[in-house]
């Protein structure tokens, strides 16, 4: 009974994790052309539009992934 009371909720996880889509968080802005990033900017790309996160530091899981200079989150 353990058994598959254990295996039932490792199946609902595994299909929540892969089951939605990623989704933005933070506040949708406007970039200078100007601006240079760093990984402390705060700011990431999905899609076309740009995204600012307060008191955010871009690192190792932090869950966007640096590409030609930009940070942005992925659309797996």
């Amino acid at each position: 009974m353990k058994r598959a009371l254990f295996a039932s909720l490792a199946l609902a996880l595994v299909w929540g994790c892969h089951g939605s889509p990623p989704k933005p968080e933070g506040a949708a802005v406007i970039i200078k052309d100007s601006h240079y990033h760093t990984r402390y900017c705060g700011h990431y790309r999905f899609g076309d539009q740009w995204y600012f996160i307060s008191q955010h530091r871009h690192g190792v899981d932090c869950g966007h992934v640096l590409e030609d200079g930009d940070w942005v989150l992925p659309d797996d």
